[in-house]
């Protein structure tokens, strides 16, 4: 059984107590009418919300979903890089640029962006899962990740020999859409 592809996405509400009502609200609605696929409302509401709060990352990356089911790339990339810039302690966002990146066949940025998704949240399931998949596209295991400078010295890439087989993304590894916790010590 496939799972619908919005629940690969990743709307983390872990901030919604400091945001406005409204916009809270605004964003609830806007992940309803995402789920139920009415993408042009789930986009007007997204929309409103960030008329309330321009910095909301979570209304940024309901943008970047609907655009990308609408089939305009150019919109979704940017609506997820600004869901990073508002949010840049959100493991989601950039969770969501590199499956963005993935289903788009950009596996190298996908990768990249699916890194800084665990070096932001070391537990963030759906990033380890994708950085695995990317692994086996890509013919490489990547090194333990620890910062996006790279502490650690030397290559972080280890090149796999000639026919590893390849994985297909499962859809059913994936746990459903659900709201990720802050993690602590993290500030917006």
């Amino acid at each position: 059984m496939r799972l619908r592809s919005w629940q690969w996405w990743a709307i983390s509400l872990y901030n919604i107590e400091t945001m406005p009502a409204t916009a809270q609200e605004l964003v609830s609605q806007a992940v309803e009418s995402c789920q139920k696929e009415n993408y042009d409302d789930a986009l007007n509401l997204a929309r409103e919300a960030l008329e309330v709060d321009p910095r909301y990352g979570d209304a940024y990356s309901v943008l970047g979903i609907c655009f990308a089911k609408k089939g305009q790339p150019e919109q979704a990339a940017e609506a997820f890089k600004k869901a990073i810039q508002s949010t840049p302690y959100n493991a989601s966002a950039y969770y969501n640029l590199a499956y963005f990146y993935y289903e788009n066949g950009n596996f190298t940025d996908a990768m990249t962006m699916a890194q800084e998704a665990v070096r932001t949240d070391p537990k963030h399931k759906r990033a380890i899962q994708l950085i695995k998949v990317l692994e086996d596209k890509l013919h490489v295991e990547v090194a333990p990740y620890t910062t996006s400078l790279g502490d650690q010295r030397g290559s972080a890439y280890q090149y796999k020999p000639e026919g590893t087989e390849e994985k297909e993304l499962s859809w059913n590894d994936i746990p459903p859409l659900e709201a990720q916790e802050k993690p602590e010590g993290k500030k917006q």
